[in-house]
């Protein structure tokens, strides 16, 4: 009886696989060869799931962009006030503070190599930015997309600053910050709009 494969599954695996490898050995400096004997797989085998290098690392983009917003609203969505839902925020990347500079220093490396140009993989990185910029809205009640901006922009900031210097940011310290700037900042504008 032939082994039954779940194929979608696979990829998904696949590309968890990739992730590290991009990120310790970077977008430009790898090939296919070596990522399919990196994750232990035939050239044929990633050829079958993903067309060309740039296939599989738009795949990877998305897939670890709508990870990562899938395992953040399971920690952030259930709270109730914007002050849990930040602080929740800085756990969740306090805890993945790893992962998330490695993501970093994937798109720096990909702009490195690629340049700022619009190409094919930029817009797969637009396309998460984009929907990372919608999740915070989200997770924190936001309406304006630019207080979004500026959050993912803090968080890019910070852990960047903790890659330089981890003794210098803290986390929690940070959230609360956010908190109370958000809140004051939200309660100042509803106030104006209510006059």
């Amino acid at each position: 009886m032939p082994k039954i494969v779940d194929h979608e599954q696979y990829r998904k695996e696949l590309l968890s696989q990739c992730f590290d490898l991009f990120a310790e050995k970077g977008y430009a400096s790898i090939t296919m060869r070596q990522i399919a004997q990196e994750v232990g797989v035939s050239t044929g085998t990633l050829y079958h799931y993903f067309p060309s290098k740039e296939e599989l690392f738009e795949q990877l983009i998305e897939e670890i962009s709508q990870q990562d917003i899938l395992r953040a609203a399971a920690e952030i969505e259930t709270l109730e006030t914007l002050e849990e839902r930040v602080l929740a925020l800085g756990n969740f990347l306090a805890e993945n503070e790893d992962y998330f500079l490695k993501q970093w220093f994937l798109y720096v490396n990909l702009y490195q190599q690629q340049g700022l140009e619009e190409t094919q993989l930029n817009r797969a990185v637009k396309l998460a930015d984009q929907r990372y910029r919608e999740a915070i809205a989200q997770f924190l009640g936001i309406d304006d997309p630019a207080i979004a901006i500026h959050v993912l922009c803090l968080i890019d900031g910070l852990v960047l600053g903790r890659a330089f210097d981890p003794e210098r940011i803290c986390w929690r310290q940070q959230a609360q910050l956010l908190a109370q700037l958000l809140s004051a900042y939200l309660e100042k504008l509803s106030s104006k709009r209510s006059r």
